[in-house]
């Protein structure tokens, strides 16, 4: 339905550059205040791009070793954190690895389009204030997402210099344009959000959760707080969701991730974040990546996580690996992300970490334990304000994996961030011909992305990322003739 009303207005608006020039206004566009909610829903929930590579760049994954380097290969730009991921080692093109600037790009120009226009929408005013308020939040959570990605980590003292993204909040025409700084870009993120709250709030509006919510815009607002260190204002905006709703009890033996969940507040991508690449196990059909034993080791056999967010399979030594089931419909029925209340706890809990407020970090805790475990007398819970921040970030690694781009995104705010190692091994024809190790550093500039290519070449002023060239230590190759 969107493609039919506005296909061919939008066609020249599509990256970053191309959205700044004018719509066609021969064109056919959108009258109805159902036309702009459906475009707002096909756009975000049906392709929210997210970055398909995102784990792995994480220690949550791992390769198969006995994988052939041909089943592996399509990842290893990002999986060795390539100073260009779309350049592969032979010097072919894997543009596609980096196209969620483009294609989130096209849904800030979406949510530009509605917030200018559907206001003169044929409608009810209600459903006009609710959709206008959608596409605010739908502009805030892809500028975040943008911000994490390709702008610098969040850094107080640095922020009003640092690169973040390129802002644009109308649909005017702006052949080239600049980065705005990582302070503008959260200014923009955070004042989209208050907007999309009272709107939605405002249009007394009720919708299923395929849509946001004002919870939902608490939730965003409390994770942007998070990520800019603003303790307290995190604090606030997690009450706010936990005052509203609760937690639901997992199991493994039916979807956590349901119409009925009180926990999930907003739910979208219909599509597997890998496109096609998982069974209904929500593991890796060709099983070259799969979950690191780093991860699995965390849980313990109290913890219902580990059967629900994992199935563990037999090597063919009889080893066990595991891999995700969160991308199959044994976990879920609906969208592949969620918002969850889960974080609301998670967010808190850190934050209270961070203030020294031990009993308040460990009693959020409790209560995500009482809805994931079966039994928690085994759990030792840390009293020291050091070690209770590390539990809470273990937890929240936990509980979030192969989630949206959480693991990604809370490595680069780490202010002790591991160093992590992935070893790329070299089989042909079920022969091992030797391994690649490579390393990210703590304070690795490889922990944001390059600007992509085409947009590169589009805009000469726009400024690049700095990245290091990553070269592997290499043991016991063998050299085919």
């Amino acid at each position: 339905m969107r493609k039919l009303f506005i296909f061919f207005a939008l066609l020249p608006m599509i990256g970053c550059s191309g959205f700044l020039e004018e719509v066609d206004q021969d064109k056919l566009v959108p009258k109805e205040t159902d036309h702009f909610a459906a475009l707002l829903l096909e756009e975000f929930s049906t392709h929210y791009p997210i970055f398909s590579s995102i784990d792995h760049m994480t220690d949550n994954l791992t390769e198969d070793p006995s994988a052939s380097t041909l089943r592996k290969f399509g990842m290893k730009t990002t999986y060795t954190w390539q100073r260009e991921i779309e350049i592969d080692e032979d010097g072919n093109s894997t543009s596609s690895m980096n196209n969620t600037w483009e294609y989130t790009y096209e849904d800030i120009a979406i949510a530009n389009y509605v917030i200018e226009l559907v206001d003169d929408a044929m409608g009810e005013p209600a459903e006009n204030e609710f959709v206008k308020g959608e596409a605010y939040f739908i502009r805030a959570i892809s500028y975040f997402n943008l911000l994490n990605l390709y702008g610098q980590p969040y850094n107080a003292a640095s922020a009003k210099a640092d690169l973040g993204v390129p802002l644009r909040t109308d649909i005017g025409v702006e052949e080239t344009y600049n980065r705005n700084s990582v302070a503008e870009c959260y200014a923009q993120i955070e004042a989209d959000i208050a907007m999309a709250k009272e709107l939605i709030e405002g249009s007394n509006v009720k919708k299923t959760i395929w849509h946001p919510s004002v919870v939902a815009c608490d939730l965003l607002m409390s994770r942007v707080k998070l990520y800019q260190q603003q303790w307290d204002a995190a604090i606030e905006y997690a009450n706010k969701v936990t005052e509203k709703t609760g937690l639901s009890k997992l199991s493994a033996a039916t979807p956590f991730i349901t119409e009925s969940s009180q926990e999930v507040l907003y739910s979208y991508n219909t599509y597997s974040p890998l496109h096609g690449l998982y069974d209904n196990l929500g593991g890796f059909i060709e099983n070259a990546y799969r979950a690191s034993t780093e991860l699995i080791e965390l849980y313990d056999d109290d913890d219902i996580r580990k059967a629900a967010f994992f199935a563990g399979l037999d090597d063919g030594t009889g080893k066990v690996y595991y891999r995700t089931r969160k991308y199959g419909t044994l976990f879920t029925t609906l969208g592949y992300t969620n918002m969850r209340v889960a974080e609301a706890y998670l967010n808190r809990a850190e934050a209270y970490a961070q203030l020294g407020n031990v009993s308040g970090a460990i009693n959020d805790i409790t209560a995500l334990h009482a809805m994931r475990y079966t039994n928690t007398s085994g759990v030792v819970y840390p009293t020291d304000a050091a070690e209770v921040l590390s539990f809470v970030l273990t937890e929240r690694r936990k509980e979030l994996c192969y989630e949206d781009h959480h693991r990604w995104f809370d490595l680069r705010r780490m202010s002790n961030r591991p160093t992590i190692e992935h070893t790329f091994t070299l089989v042909q024809e079920g022969v091992k011909l030797g391994t690649e190790t490579y390393t990210l550093l703590p304070d690795d500039f490889n922990y944001t992305l390059p600007i992509p290519i085409k947009e590169r070449n589009n805009n000469p002023l726009i400024r690049n990322n700095e990245r290091y060239e990553k070269i592997p230590v290499i043991e016991n190759e063998i050299i085919l003739n």
